[in-house]
């Protein structure tokens, strides 16, 4: 019932020190601050921050490895299923800031409204 529940967003967001504390061992990472969430639907989502020590010019290139470890913790975490949403901000030392959705193609980084995982799971050849 637990899971149930968690997973609707009826119970508080739980922090991902499981994802967070790996995250923050790779280079040129400061800090991360990740939780999943259900926001009070069926859809989860994976929402907060991950802050670089890189300025702008680098930050989408220091973002790609570690959003690779992210991918893969939600692909393992959510058995494959490529629903949940990303609501996560990369931020760099100078105060630029990029979304995840920057490492896809054009197209698909281009799209309004919210992304889903399964997006990541075929960049990173998880599918």
């Amino acid at each position: 019932m637990g899971a149930a529940l968690a997973g609707c967003g009826f119970l508080l967001p739980s922090r991902t020190d499981s994802l967070n504390d790996p995250v923050e061992e790779i280079e040129h990472v400061t800090s991360s601050e990740m939780e999943t969430s259900g926001a009070g639907t069926m859809r989860t989502s994976l929402r907060g921050d991950i802050h670089f020590d890189v300025g702008q010019d680098q930050l989408l290139e220091a973002l790609d490895p570690v959003w690779r470890e992210v991918t893969e913790y939600i692909f393992e975490k959510d058995e494959g299923f490529e629903s949940r949403i990303v609501l996560v901000t990369a931020h760099g030392a100078d105060g630029s800031t990029v979304e995840p959705r920057e490492l896809l193609d054009s197209e698909v980084a281009e799209q309004f409204g919210s992304l889903a995982f399964g997006y990541f799971f075929e960049h990173y050849g998880l599918v």
